[in-house]
């Protein structure tokens, strides 16, 4: 019995046809499918990675030779060696693991859940890997260790899945959800890549990327139903300077054979070196650490259902043209029906073309990999380190950021003695993060502050715009100290590992029986020892001016906790917990105090899907912050002010919040946004003495619909005049304010500039304001100065109440950790108002 003949295939399992119309496999059966592979082929062999964040499995399937599958910890240890050349003895040693390695390939599906096809094709792939005997899949089975992630995304399946089944027959049929696929991030989730922050990444980078260093990581998309049918690499200009030639070019040379292969086959509609850069690293991990990232981006159709679509429907859109017949786009589609099936056939044909590419040349594969990571510890000039001063405003997150470097395999280390570097002494404890290392360009990408290159479609005409942010600077988002050493230096050092966090602790401050308890507020984590505190019904004061306490200076906005009971081992619980430093003192300070109250705050959810309000709800979970979901029919509903102090609109586009899904799309029950009615209560909620925040394009609606004596300076202000792209700006605050608390004179924001506003303000407190000069950190800013001193943070009173309005993003992805306290202080303070 041939191995084909004795392994069912996805048909066998599933019952009908891959891609079949209106059919999608949810995620149980697909795990089940593997799992049937893997018992019934010794070609597979599949492992759970863990636990995604609803709790379902994980899993990727390894394929290759059986002999090969039957040594993948001696392919592991190679591939190890070759990353880290300082393991090799000599260059008898390094040619002897490449002639032994395999390339390493890893596959991942669907980490957009709507983008169904690639996760179906899984199954396709899995099966002939497992059954062909032919040529082309016995060279990729003896030279290719392929890792193949079905789904990266399995939670947002199982949401998409039951949204799609719901409409079936309905004259809704294959509209989008009207909700984030993934518990928090939504779309978002390809953005994750360098902070880590969600259960997927951190799965997939740790059982994947650092266990196997692939030298190919393939990002399996799709995009809009009216564009070319598939688009890959080659990548557009601007490329991050830190991702090596090597991969420039192998980037360009795998894409290019891929779209050749395909087109060769038939596949009309094939693009290139459109749409997409690869300046951010927000999904690039493996660019740096040695290997490429492709993607491709399959067209789309409404989910499971097929579209018919004439020529003359299809657009252009960020320079992806599906008319012109050119060296990029060489056989256009000529229109018709494109289904599901389409979509797994051309996905199938992609990942077959990349394993034999990777299989062809699997010599040259190893040797660029090898080479990429003798250039990477080799002495380089400037920056040669990165300096963390173990002093800093808020060491928690200071430590947050270097647990990101460790958890991302740079090296780390810690001065034991007092060094100089670049003519500067600095103290032993100092952490010293060098650029000759492995994955040093991880920690150069990260820790630098680039400017973007300024790309226009001609002098002076408006900006090529970039596919995602411009600045992703840890340091400038998180607001921590770190230093950029220019010339090479000596230091003696130590290897500094986990933990990273200060020790917490109750520290007594005079003598006696602690009467009372001061917690700063300049790290994050006071924030969430407070939001502990006040679910727990433990009376929580705020200094609303500087104190002088047991012979300490306390600043404005130190929270102050009474000593007794069960109080004393509660707060001392909760220092160590979260590693903050709780003064004890001797008595209960005297002076102006605020009475905390555990916020009533309410969380606008559109339903319209925004990241922005599922990433609201994963720092507020986070932090132990409490919140209540409000979708578009509560807050036309009314009668907020008796549930809520507080009410939160997340950045969305004005209009989606106004108009919301259109009842030409969605169900009654869906469409139609706040509304008239909804913009009137909101208004009276504030009246009424609650407080609304909003931040970036959420501002402009509170401004514009709530009828707030406050302008928008950048309304209707052409790009080829003004323009930025997440970028990195200097702010102002007026720390006296009480939203500004704990928070630094200069501080740093996130700019989307993606129509962000900045207010002059004619009736309220300009709590931030932009400098008069440049202030551009990092990425990209054209017209500066229509920013001075234009308000970045408002609070502007309405009635009994107040609109905190924030122009930037302030908690964006979980990455600006700078500026949490903004929106931790503006909840307190509303709380504590109303």
């Amino acid at each position: 019995m041939t191995q084909e003949s004795s392994i069912p295939s996805p048909r066998d399992h599933l019952g009908y046809e891959v891609g079949e119309d209106r059919k999608l496999a949810d995620w149980p059966e697909i795990v089940a499918y593997f799992e049937l592979l893997a018992k019934s082929s010794d070609r597979v062999q599949l492992s759970e990675l863990g636990k995604s964040t609803e709790g379902v499995p994980l899993i990727m399937a390894v394929i290759s030779a059986p002999e090969t599958i039957a040594s993948l910890d001696r392919y592991r240890d190679i591939q190890a060696k070759l990353a880290d050349p300082r393991t090799i003895a000599d260059s008898d040693e390094a040619e002897s693991l490449i002639a032994a390695g395999k390339t390493v390939v890893l596959v991942t599906c669907s980490i957009h859940a709507t983008e169904v096809g690639a996760t179906q094709m899984s199954m396709l792939v899995g099966h002939r890997l497992a059954t062909d005997d032919g040529e082309t899949v016995r060279e990729i089975l003896d030279n290719v260790i392929f890792l193949l992630v079905p789904c990266l995304n399995p939670d947002g399946l199982t949401m998409v899945k039951e949204w799609y089944d719901s409409t079936l027959g309905t004259y809704y049929e294959g509209v989008n959800p009207p909700f984030l696929y993934n518990t928090y991030t939504g779309h978002d989730n390809n953005r994750d890549w360098f902070m880590f922050t969600q259960a997927e990444t951190r799965l997939a980078v740790e059982h994947c990327h650092n266990a196997w260093h692939p030298h190919i990581v393939f990002d399996m998309h799709q995009t809009r139903q009216d564009g070319m049918r598939l688009i890959m690499p080659p990548f557009i200009d601007p490329i991050d300077p830190n991702v090596h030639p090597i991969l420039q070019a192998n980037i360009a040379m795998m894409g290019s054979a891929m779209a050749a292969e395909l087109t060769g086959q038939g596949k009309a509609g094939i693009g290139i070196n459109v749409t997409y850069d690869i300046y951010s690293p927000s999904r690039a991990y493996q660019h740096y650490h040695g290997g490429v990232r492709i993607l491709s981006e399959a067209a789309s159709v409404r989910i499971a259902t097929p579209v018919e679509l004439k020529v003359s429907e299809l657009t252009v859109a960020r320079g992806a043209d599906p008319f012109q017949r050119v060296w990029n786009h060489p056989m256009p589609w000529q229109g018709g029906r494109w289904s599901l099936r389409d979509i797994v056939d051309y996905d199938d044909a992609a990942v077959m073309a990349c394993l034999a590419n990777a299989a062809r040349y699997r010599e040259m594969w190893l040797r660029g990999f090898h080479a990429i990571g003798a250039d990477a510890v080799a002495e380089q000039e400037g920056p040669t380190a990165y300096l963390v001063p173990q002093t800093q405003r808020d060491t928690v997150t200071a430590a947050e950021m270097l647990e990101i470097l460790d958890f991302a395999a740079v090296e780390l280390e810690e001065a034991t003695q007092e060094f100089v570097a670049d003519g500067v002494a600095y103290p032993a404890g100092t952490r010293v993060v060098r650029v000759a290392q492995p994955y040093g360009a991880f920690a150069k990408t990260m820790l630098g502050n680039d400017r973007y290159p300024e790309l226009t479609h001609y002098e002076g005409g408006p900006p090529v715009q970039p596919y995602d942010n411009t600045a992703h600077s840890l340091p400038l988002q998180m607001g921590v100290a770190v230093v950029e050493v220019q010339e090479p230096f000596d230091a003696k050092t130590k290897p500094l590992t986990a933990p990273f966090r200060p020790k917490g602790k109750v520290a007594a401050r005079g003598k006696g029986k602690a009467a009372a308890y001061v917690i700063g507020c300049e790290t994050n984590a006071a924030f969430k020892a407070v939001f502990r505190l006040l679910a727990d019904k433990v009376p929580v004061s705020r200094t609303m001016e500087a104190l002088d306490i047991d012979g300490g200076r306390v600043a404005p906005g130190a929270f102050v906790i009474k000593g007794g009971g069960k109080r004393d081992a509660l707060v001392a619980k909760i220092a160590k917990s979260e590693s903050i430093t709780v003064a004890s003192v001797g008595a209960v300070p005297k002076g102006s105090l605020s009475k905390l109250t555990a916020p009533r705050v309410g969380l606008y959810k559109s339903y319209v899907p925004t990241a922005e309000e599922g990433w609201a709800r994963f720092v507020f979970d986070e932090y132990a912050m409490p919140y209540e979901t409000l979708v578009d029919r509560d807050i036309r509903q009314g009668d907020l002010r008796d549930r809520f102090d507080v009410i939160l609109l997340p950045h969305q586009k004005p209009e989606e919040i106004h108009e919301g899904q259109s009842v030409a799309d969605y169900p009654l029950d869906l469409a139609g946004g706040l509304g008239d009615a909804g913009a009137k209560n909101l208004r009276a909620f504030v009246e009424a003495g609650g407080t609304l925040i909003a931040w970036d394009g959420a501002a402009q609606y509170a401004a514009r619909h709530l009828d707030l004596r406050v302008r928008n300076t950048l309304d209707g202000v052409p790009d080829s005049e003004f323009y930025a792209r997440g970028s990195l700006l200097r702010v102002l605050l007026d720390t006296r304010h009480p939203i500004a608390f704990g928070m630094p004179e200069r501080s740093v924001v996130l700019f989307s500039g993606q129509n962000a506003p900045a207010f002059d303000v004619m009736a309220g407190e300009a709590v931030g304001v932009y400098p008069p000069h440049d202030p551009l950190l990092s990425g990209w800013l054209t017209g500066h100065e229509k920013l001075a001193d234009k308000a970045a943070l408002a609070s502007v009173p309405v009635g009994a109440g107040s609109v905190v309005l924030m122009g930037f993003r302030v908690h964006f992805r979980a990455q600006a950790r700078g500026t949490y306290k903004l929106l931790f202080n503006a909840i307190l303070t509303g709380a504590a108002s109303g």
